[in-house]
């Protein structure tokens, strides 16, 4: 019943974290640096003395939600104590693709699929690029929207249930929990008792209400992989070699199938991976400047299958 991105919020969890306070959730390290580097900045202004500062950052430590933290900084002014950017890590990168896929593959396709290639009218190609892109953009609506998850997530106290039945746990339902709590163990949402305990309740769960209990005051997403600087590396050196082997193919000119293959698959890489290195660019520079933390969330997506 259940469906979406093993390791990704789904719209499903976004619909269900507007029915759920985001003060429960667990805080985690960098959730109290910020908290404390608010602190710090109200001390500079003379906010508070250094008495304050000293037994508010005490609190930070010693608290373990979101709705303990908002209680540390409850009297300093807003502008201060905004929450960092809840931007999706992954946000420019599919920006890219989208790029990719509305503009400039639909151009690339359209150019091959010219009757008379050069010698084409000016009618032809704009008849035939209009239809290759209305085609593609009509196939992309439809993606999108077979790609939204139709059916809710699993609540502490639900059951997942088809055809009448509740479904059972699988091993897979279980290391995903388990994932999601060794992420929050690393993150310091939980203490090594707490993990602990929760681990052997997970392995121990026979539904999948035991399963989003263990995760329900932790946020979504815990154990998605956020872009890092080895894929722009890896984005930069596979549209260097391109660049290098379609010089090398145009100045050699070799005629042969092989070759001709070689050509289309460097214009290719060419035409696609140095506009989502770009976007993995801007992600990972803001990856940096706001810490890597994750948009905070339900963590019930942990059971989706």
């Amino acid at each position: 019943m259940i469906a979406g991105p093993e390791d990704e919020p789904t719209v499903a969890e976004d619909l269900a974290a507007e029915n759920r306070s985001r003060g429960d959730l667990r805080a985690s390290h960098a959730d109290r640096e910020q908290v404390i580097g608010t602190l710090k900045a109200a001390f500079v202004q003379g906010r508070l003395t250094r008495d304050d500062l000293d037994e508010r950052v005490d609190q930070v430590y010693a608290s373990r939600t979101y709705a303990e933290l908002a209680e540390v900084t409850a009297d300093i002014p807003a502008e201060l104590t905004e929450a960092g950017s809840q931007r999706d890590p992954w946000r420019a990168t599919k920006i890219a693709w989208r790029v990719e896929y509305a503009i400039l593959l639909p151009g690339v396709v359209a150019f091959l699929l010219l009757p008379r290639g050069p010698r084409s009218t000016a009618g032809e190609v704009i008849i035939l690029t209009s239809v290759v892109y209305l085609l593609f953009w009509i196939l992309g609506v439809f993606m999108m929207i077979a790609s939204r998850p139709a059916m809710r997530t699993t609540r502490p106290g639900e059951e997942i249930v088809a055809g009448g039945r509740p479904l059972p746990v699988t091993y897979a339902d279980r290391e995903r929990v388990i994932r999601t709590l060794e992420a929050a163990l690393a993150q310091g949402r939980l203490t090594e008792d707490e993990h602990e305990e929760r681990t052997a309740q997970a392995s121990a769960s026979r539904s999948h209400a035991e399963l989003a209990a263990l995760a329900a005051d932790l946020p979504a997403g815990l154990t998605a992989v956020p872009p890092a600087a080895r894929d722009v590396r890896i984005g930069i050196g596979m549209s260097t070699v391109a660049a290098c082997l379609l010089a090398a193919l145009l100045l050699t000119r070799p005629d042969d199938v092989l070759a001709f293959i070689a050509f289309l698959a460097a214009a290719a890489i060419l035409i696609v991976v140095p506009v989502i290195t770009v976007g993995l660019i801007v992600d990972v520079r803001h990856q940096k400047r706001s810490g890597g933390q994750l948009p905070p969330g339900p963590a019930s997506g942990a059971l989706a299958s």
